[in-house]
């Protein structure tokens, strides 16, 4: 039998092996962290798993409810109502629907109606191809007029992008336009947005029991530490624990673990090629409350002078009575690697992020906060500029047996648990084909 091994134990390692479990192999699952899951990793609030970083579904996410669905989980997914909200102009703006677009005041009526009638245009053009070699800066400047772009999409880029925001291709802000658009008509129940009860841990567990169900194995909390070709064309994977033998192996890592573990056997080309792919990392902060931050659930920072990108209460969409009562808000931060508030302590984080918590909301005192928790992930978001299609790295690497599943791969759409778990899919069943003709 071909021994394969897969490293990462996020959605994607684990959906591909259990497809491959599933055809009769016997994969070996290697994590550097004590649970499945990846960043779908959770912590105790009240008796009660929570993400450390905030997720949700949309009702086209549909990869991963037919998933939720095989593991006896479909029924736990919950659809709910939500608020949308957006700071700029130094107050609260309801945000996301027509209606709302509508009344939004910063905005002078002729370029509200552009908006709204260009936002519609963005959901109901299907061909991703005329977005993939213009920026989205240009191409909202030219079709819903630079007030738009200045109001709006210039300082919700810049905070998710900073320095490259003028470089992200149009494609990546149409494709997430498109979805959310999408996900609201297809429903037929307006605006609802899905969470697992118990958390979407329940999915990587419920993964990581069917693997071992089906003879393959999970080795978590260790690391892998590199991958060596050996002269009859397997693999070593030296982890923590020692080294462990492969005739195939599955990378399902960010790009920068994968170049960490495997860097050594890629033609230097490859390396350079691989190592140009750009992505912001993630700073979240999750703040336990005694009362209510604000109305919204989700809440955008369009106000380049903020410190922070996003706010999400939690508990303004799910209740808090699961999470023994507390309020949780989530404050989000994407950041270049290398920012100086990314390797900051939480108290040095939370310092610089007060002033801007009160001027949202003047009435916040700190007194508030019973728990803070901080999370980073090192890399969150790929930057998708022109011609990002070209740079795709492939499935199949130029190395025989030898594959990679990685976020960066994901297009046009954007990141997420569904994608995750849909490229995971497509992923094995490519090395099942080459298994059967190799």
């Amino acid at each position: 039998m071909r021994n394969v091994a897969v490293v990462g134990a996020g959605l994607s390692g684990l959906t591909a092996a259990c497809r491959l479990a599933q055809a009769g192999l016997r994969p070996q699952v290697f994590e550097r962290y004590p649970v499945p899951g990846g960043l779908a990793r959770v912590i105790d609030v009240g008796g009660e798993p929570l993400e450390v970083f905030y997720h949700h579904l949309f009702t086209n996410d549909t990869a991963i409810t037919a998933l939720a669905e095989e593991l006896g989980l479909g029924d736990d997914i919950e659809w709910l109502p939500s608020k949308m909200g957006i700071w700029t102009g130094g107050r609260l703006w309801d945000f996301g629907t027509p209606a709302s677009l509508l009344r939004f005041q910063p905005l002078p009526w002729w370029d509200k109606i552009r908006f709204v009638v260009g936002t519609l245009r963005l959901q109901h053009s299907n061909d991703p191809m005329p977005f993939e070699d213009v920026t989205a800066a240009r191409w909202i400047q030219d079709h819903l007029g630079s007030e738009v772009w200045r109001t709006v999409w210039a300082p919700l880029l810049n905070q998710k992008f900073a320095e490259m925001s003028e470089e992200v291709a149009m494609v990546w802000l149409w494709r997430k336009i498109w979805l959310r658009g999408r996900s609201r008509s297809s429903s037929g129940m307006g605006e609802r947005l899905g969470y697992m009860r118990g958390s979407f841990a329940r999915v990587a567990e419920g993964l990581a029991d069917a693997i071992r169900s089906m003879g393959g194995s999970l080795h978590l909390a260790d690391p892998v530490k590199r991958v060596d070709r050996l002269e009859d064309g397997s693999f070593e994977i030296i982890t923590k624990g020692g080294g462990v033998r492969a005739d195939t192996v599955l990378a399902a890592v960010p790009v920068p673990d994968y170049l960490d573990i495997a860097g050594h056997i890629l033609q230097p080309s490859e390396r350079e090629r691989l190592g140009n792919l750009r992505a912001t990392a993630a700073l979240c902060t999750l703040l336990e409350l005694n009362r209510s931050f604000m109305p919204y659930y989700w809440l955008n920072i369009a106000d380049e002078t903020m410190p922070f990108g996003g706010l999400i209460e939690h508990t303004n969409y799910i209740d808090r009575s699961r999470y023994g009562g507390t309020h949780l808000l989530y404050i989000s931060n994407y950041l270049f690697p290398d920012h100086s508030l990314f390797g900051a302590n939480k108290r040095d984080v939370m310092d610089t992020y007060l002033p801007g918590l009160k001027r949202i909301n003047p009435a916040f005192d700190p007194s508030w906060i019973d728990q803070l928790h901080h999370f980073r992930a090192d890399y969150a978001q790929p930057v998708v500029t022109r011609g990002y299609r070209e740079q795709i790295p492939s499935m199949r690497t130029p190395i025989d047996n030898l594959y990679l599943c990685t976020m960066a791969q994901i297009y046009p759409e954007d990141r997420g648990q569904n994608y995750a778990v849909q490229y995971g899919d497509r992923v094995a069943k490519l090395m099942l084909e080459d298994f059967r003709t190799g």
